[in-house]
C-alpha cells in the first residue's frame, strides 16, 4: 500500500487543542454576560465570511425569530441547557462558551475531536444521530435544542414539542451552510459577539493556510470514506472538499450529479484521476485495503506518487465545524507540502 508514513503521523489531540486556543481566544471577553453583545456593539454588523441571508438583525434583542431550514423559530432570553443533535452544533457551543447537556454521539463519546471535548462539560447522550433518543432529551429539560434539517425533519414536530428547536444543514451541508448555521445557532443563543469573534479568528487561521497553498499546483486531490462495502468520493459541494478548495485544492470530481457524496469502483476511481488522495475509515477490513491489493490500484495517479493519506474521519468527515476546518485545512497542508 502506497501511504507515505512519515506524512501521516501526527499528533492529533495537540494540534486540535493549539488551534482551539488560538480560534477561541478571545471569546466573549468584550460581551456583556447579559446579552451576550459587547456594549456599544453595531449588532446588526455582518459577521465574517457569513451569508447575506442569515438574521443578524436579531443579534442582542431579548426575543428573537430564527430562521431555519423547517421553518421559524422564536426564542426568549439567553439558553443554557441545549441539545446538540450533530457534531457541528457541539463545535457551535463550544465556539460561544458553551457546553451542551446532551449530545446524539452515535454511544461513542470519543468521536467528538479533542480540541473540542476539552472545552466541553458532562453530559448526556442522547443516542444516535440518525434517530435520537426523544425519551431522554425530554428528561434533560432542554431550553434549545439543535437539530439536522435532512435527519430530523421527521421529528422535528416532536422535537418542537420538547423546546424551541431550530434546524440546520450538517451531514449533507457544504461549507458555507456550515459557517452559516454556527452564526444562526449563536443568535439563538444570544452569542452574537463571541461567534463574531470566533469566526474573525477562523477567517484568519484559514487565511493563513491558505496563504501556505502554492498558487501554480494544479493537482487535483479528492477526499474518500471507505468501509467494508464501499469507497465513497466528495464532490467539490460537499463540506470537505469545500475547505480544500477555500485553500485552492481543487477536487477532481464534478458536481453536475447534484449528490454530496458518490459511490465509486475502482474503474471509475482509475478513471478520476486523482493526484493525490485523503482516505478516511482505512483498516485491514475495508475495499480500500482489497482494492490495494489489485493491480488496477496502482493506476491510480495517487497511488503512483505515493500521495494517498490517511486520516481521521472524525475530523474530516463527522464534526464539520469550524475547528474540524483549520484541522483539515492544516493537516491536508502538511501532507501535500511539509510543515
Amino acid at each position: 500500500m502506497s501511504v507515505s508514513a512519515t506524512r501521516i503521523r501526527r499528533s492529533v489531540a495537540a494540534l486540535a487543542l493549539t488551534l482551539a486556543a488560538v480560534a477561541l481566544a478571545g471569546c466573549g471577553s468584550s460581551a456583556s454576560p447579559a446579552t451576550g453583545a459587547a456594549p456599544n456593539a453595531d449588532r446588526a454588523a455582518a459577521a465574517q465570511g457569513v451569508s447575506s441571508d442569515v438574521n443578524l438583525d436579531q443579534c442582542g434583542k431579548a426575543t428573537r425569530t430564527i430562521k431555519h431550514d423547517l421553518g421559524t423559530t422564536t426564542i426568549t432570553g439567553n439558553p443554557t441547557r441545549v441539545v446538540a443533535l450533530e457534531y457541528s452544533f457541539v463545535d457551535a457551543l463550544v465556539s460561544v462558551g458553551l457546553s451542551p447537556v446532551g449530545v446524539a454521539d452515535d454511544d461513542k463519546p470519543d468521536r467528538i475531536i479533542p480540541g473540542i471535548r476539552s472545552k466541553m462539560g458532562e453530559y448526556k447522550s442522547v443516542g444516535l444521530r440518525a434517530t435520537p433518543n426523544i425519551q431522554v432529551i425530554t428528561a434533560l429539560k432542554p431550553d434549545l435544542i439543535l437539530a439536522e434539517s435532512g435527519r430530523h425533519k421527521a421529528i422535528y414536530d416532536q422535537l418542537s414539542k420538547i423546546a424551541p428547536t431550530v434546524a440546520f444543514p450538517s451531514l449533507n451541508g457544504n461549507y458555507q451552510q456550515v459557517v452559516d448555521s454556527e452564526m444562526s445557532t449563536a443568535i439563538a443563543l444570544n452569542k452574537c459577539d463571541q461567534m463574531k469573534t470566533r469566526l474573525a479568528d477562523h477567517e484568519k487561521v484559514m487565511a493563513e493556510l491558505k496563504a501556505k497553498v502554492p498558487t501554480d499546483d494544479k493537482r487535483k486531490a479528492m477526499f474518500v470514506v471507505t468501509s467494508d462495502k464501499g469507497f465513497t468520493g466528495f464532490p467539490p459541494k460537499s463540506y470537505t472538499a469545500g475547505v480544500l478548495k477555500l485553500l485552492g485544492i481543487d477536487s477532481p470530481l464534478s458536481d453536475e450529479g447534484g449528490d454530496a457524496s458518490v459511490s465509486l469502483t475502482l474503474e471509475t476511481l482509475v478513471a478520476t484521476k486523482p493526484d493525490s488522495m485523503f482516505i478516511a475509515g482505512w483498516t485491514d477490513k475495508t475495499l480500500a485495503e482489497t482494492w490495494a491489493k489489485s493491480p488496477l490500484w496502482k493506476e491510480v495517479p495517487a497511488v503512483k506518487n505515493n500521495a494517498t493519506y490517511k486520516v481521521d474521519q472524525n475530523i474530516w468527515s463527522r464534526s464539520r465545524g469550524l475547528l474540524a476546518s483549520e484541522l483539515i485545512a492544516q493537516q491536508a497542508i502538511e501532507n501535500l507540502y511539509g510543515k
